[in-house]
């Protein structure tokens, strides 16, 4: 018998509240009824380099099937998120008629609170370090997110990241990873933003970042209507 799938209301919800049991705090929402993106700010703090600190949190995005939930760091000296896709700790849940309330729930719950684990900012912070004199090449990183992009946006997108990445005089991995959340923080479609923040997560690892994107998936850039916090 199908039951109801939690609205991205109560996901919000339920989010904030285990965010708030760990000491965090909620930093930006959309959400338009359809689509949840959210994210959140913990207590934990890290040193990557000298005079550069990064914290911790959690980002959260639902559709209408599945909710995904990424352990997320952000630079304090310009706030230039990135969601740690590739951690061993992301959690997907799915999210429908099909399943029992109580069991998407308790499921979720579990994933936030596996997410907020201090051990898994530990690990991320010490893969960001190896990745601050790790030389970068620019094309080969960029080429399998950019091709997945609609042209002329995606050519957009790579001139935006480019022109950023070489204002750093490292031209790091590390500084190709800030430059690609940097354009992701001024994108207003939010479909987008989580993409890039996904692949500059990707970057800050010692593993070569390759996130599907689907350009027909790409939600709708934000209006004015648009529930943003």
């Amino acid at each position: 018998m199908p039951h109801q799938a939690l609205s991205t209301q109560e996901i919000h919800t339920l989010f904030i509240e285990e965010i708030s049991d760990a000491g965090g705090v909620g930093s930006d929402t959309f959400d338009d009824g359809q689509w949840l993106f959210c994210r959140s700010i913990l207590p934990w703090l890290a040193d990557v380099r000298p005079h550069d600190e990064m914290k911790g949190g959690v980002a959260l995005r639902a559709t209408d099937c599945e909710i995904a939930i990424h352990p997320y760091l952000f630079r304090t000296v310009c706030r230039n998120g990135a969601i740690m896709a590739h951690a061993i700790e992301t959690r997907r849940v799915e999210n429908s008629d099909f399943r029992l309330r109580e069991e998407v729930t308790g499921e979720l719950r579990e994933a936030l609170r596996t997410c907020c684990g201090e051990e898994v900012f530990t690990d991320a912070a010490q893969e960001v370090r190896l990745t601050v004199h790790r030389e970068a090449d620019l094309a080969l990183m960029m080429l399998p997110f950019i091709s997945r992009l609609p042209s002329p946006a995606g050519l957009e997108i790579l001139r935006q990241i480019a022109t950023r990445f070489f204002e750093d005089p490292a031209r790091s991995q590390f500084a190709l990873a800030n430059a690609v959340t940097s354009v992701a923080r001024d994108t207003r479609d939010p479909e987008l933003r989580w993409r890039l923040e996904e692949f500059g997560g990707g970057l800050l690892t010692a593993r070569t970042p390759a996130p599907s994107f689907d350009p027909n998936q790409a939600h709708a850039a934000l209006s004015d209507e648009c529930v943003i916090t």
